[in-house]
C-alpha cells in the first residue's frame, strides 16, 4: 500500500495532477463584427498557448486580438501546454455590427459646429464581404443647410446657415445587405461674428448682410437702435474718397473719365460706374477695362478681404479685386443677394 501512495506521489510531482488554473477573458463584453476583442490570458502557469476562436481560427499569443466578420455565437477553446486537461472553453456571443459616422471637424461633439463652416459627415460601416450599401442623409430640423454633396453617399458634406442653442440631430441610415440600421449624432450649431455689408435701396430702407468668406449670412433689416449702421451708410457715397491720405473727387475724376458717375479706389486701381456698366483702370485712368455690362447703381470696395461689391436692379454682386498691371481678369462676378434696388453700400468692419 506504502508503495502505491509514493507511486501517486511521484505522479503529481511530474505534472499528472499539476494542472494549475486555466482560464480567459476578453474585452468588450459585448463585442460587435468588426470590433477588435481583446483576449487576457489568466492561466496561472503555462508556457505555449493554443487558441480555436471558433471560426476555424487559431492563435499561439498569450493574449491575441480578434475580429469576427460576421454576428454569432462562436465556442472559444484556450489550451495550455498542448494539455488536454489544461483547457477551458467558453461562449462568445458577437452581437450585429451597428453603422456610426464622424465629423470632420475637431471636437464637434463637445464644442459644436461653426455657420457657414464647411463639414463632412463620414459613414463608417463594417462591409468585409462587400455588399451593397445604401446611404440616407438628413438633418433632424428644419434649420436651413446647404449641402454640398448628394445625401445617398458614403460622406455627406454641407454648412449650416443657422446658428441653434439646441443640438442639432444629423442622422444617418444604412441599408446593408438588406438590413436597415439607424444612427444618429447631435450637434450645436455655433454663431459666429462677422464684418457685413451694408445697403440702403430706393425706398430709404436700411439693410445688413454678414459675409464669412465666400458664403453671406441672409439679409436683414437695420433695427431702429443701429444708429452706427445707418450712419456708416449715409455718410458713404462713391463720389468722395480719402485714399493714400489725398481726397479724390468724382468732378476732378472726371476730367480723365468724362462719363463717370461714381467710383471707389483700392489697390492702385479706380473701380468707377457709368451709364455702361461697371469699369476699372489704372488710377491714373490707363488701361480700363469693363468688369460689368448694364445698369449699376452703386458700388464699394473691401480692401481688408479684397473685394469689390456693386448692384444692379435686382441684386448685388462680388468680385476680388484686380490685380493684373493691364487690369485682365478671368474671375466671374457672383451673386450676393437679390435685394433690389440697392442705391447705397458700403462695408461695416466690425464683426457682429
Amino acid at each position: 500500500m506504502k508503495h502505491n501512495w509514493i507511486l501517486l506521489l511521484l505522479g503529481c510531482a511530474l505534472g499528472a495532477c499539476n494542472t494549475g488554473n486555466v482560464d480567459f477573458g476578453y474585452s468588450p463584453t459585448n463585442p460587435r463584427a468588426g470590433e477588435s476583442i481583446n483576449f487576457t490570458n489568466l492561466s496561472t502557469s503555462g508556457e505555449e498557448w493554443e487558441w480555436s476562436f471558433g471560426d476555424a481560427t487559431t492563435s499561439a499569443v498569450k493574449n491575441p486580438t480578434k475580429i469576427y466578420k460576421q454576428a454569432g455565437t462562436y465556442t472559444v477553446t484556450l489550451k495550455v501546454d498542448n494539455k488536454t486537461n489544461r483547457t477551458k472553453t467558453r461562449s462568445i456571443t458577437v452581437l450585429d455590427t451597428v453603422p456610426d459616422f464622424i465629423c470632420s471637424i475637431k471636437d464637434a461633439d463637445s464644442l459644436g459646429i461653426n455657420i457657414f463652416d464647411d463639414v463632412t459627415f463620414i459613414a463608417q460601416v463594417y462591409n468585409p464581404y462587400n455588399y451593397k450599401v445604401d446611404y440616407e442623409w438628413h438633418i433632424g430640423s428644419n434649420r436651413l443647410y446647404k449641402p454640398l454633396s448628394p445625401a445617398n453617399e458614403q460622406n455627406f458634406k454641407l454648412y449650416f446657415e443657422q446658428a441653434s442653442s439646441d443640438a442639432e440631430e444629423v442622422h444617418l441610415a444604412v441599408t446593408l445587405n438588406g438590413l436597415r440600421r439607424e444612427v444618429k449624432h447631435s450637434y450645436k450649431i455655433n454663431n459666429v461674428l462677422a464684418p457685413s455689408i451694408l445697403m440702403m435701396t430706393a425706398d430709404s430702407v436700411y439693410w445688413r448682410q454678414r459675409i464669412f468668406g465666400n458664403r453671406a449670412d441672409f439679409v436683414y433689416r437695420l433695427t431702429p437702435e443701429d444708429v452706427e449702421g445707418k450712419a456708416l451708410l449715409d455718410a458713404t457715397q462713391d463720389t468722395l474718397q480719402i485714399y493714400n491720405e489725398r481726397e479724390f473727387r468724382l468732378n476732378e475724376l472726371q476730367a480723365i473719365i468724362p462719363n463717370m458717375k461714381g467710383f471707389s479706389i483700392a489697390a492702385l486701381k479706380i473701380y468707377y460706374r457709368t451709364d455702361e456698366g461697371l469699369f476699372v483702370a489704372n488710377i491714373d485712368g490707363a488701361h480700363q477695362e469693363p468688369v460689368y455690362r448694364g445698369q449699376v447703381l452703386a458700388q464699394c470696395t473691401d480692401p481688408i478681404h479684397n473685394r469689390i461689391y456693386w448692384s444692379v436692379p435686382d441684386s448685388v454682386y462680388f468680385m476680388p479685386l484686380i490685380g493684373s498691371d493691364n487690369n485682365k481678369f478671368t474671375t466671374i462676378p457672383t451673386p450676393l443677394n437679390n435685394r433690389e434696388k440697392v442705391v447705397k453700400l458700403t462695408i461695416d468692419p466690425t464683426k457682429r
